[in-house]
């Protein structure tokens, strides 16, 4: 009986390893996408369009048809030059980076990817929001304690 119950124990121990795993590794993931999608300064030298794509895709050590391909899933959005060439920036070269870094380390495919990036944009739309709401509330109680204290004067 003590050994049967010993082998649940440790059963038990070995799941909740198995979910520590798996949430560090959630935690790593989650991690680097949000560094993905740090809002940006406009006018950095990081930001600023610099490398062809012939360029960026020797610095991220892919293809440039995978570059195109990346795009038009809306994974990266380069910058267009006055005569429609891609230029990529910095910031666009360590986005790849860490897209890569994602499929490769992590296994993410693309569809899996497109999802994550887009329920982070949406996170961020929805923080946003939230400080935008807690401004106004703040605001509002400011402005309200003020003239309970001047309704309480009189």
């Amino acid at each position: 009986m003590a050994s049967k119950d010993y082998y649940q124990i440790l059963k038990v121990n070995k799941n909740t390893m198995e979910a520590e795993d798996k949430f560090q590794e959630i935690n790593g993931i989650y991690e680097i996408l949000s560094n993905l999608l740090k809002p940006r300064q406009a006018m950095t030298s990081n930001s600023e369009p610099r490398y062809v794509i012939s360029v960026a895709a020797r610095m991220v050590d892919i293809e440039s048809h995978t570059l195109r391909y990346y795009e038009r899933l809306g994974l990266i959005q380069p910058r267009r030059s006055e005569g429609n060439i891609r230029l990529y920036s910095q910031d666009d070269i360590d986005r790849l980076c860490c897209i890569k870094r994602l499929m490769g380390d992590w296994g993410i495919n693309l569809a899996g990817m497109e999802v994550a990036l887009r329920l982070m944009q949406k996170m961020r739309e929805m923080q946003h929001r939230v400080e935008e709401m807690e401004a106004r509330l703040e605001h509002f109680m400011e402005t309200n304690v003020g003239s309970d204290t001047e309704y309480k004067e009189e």
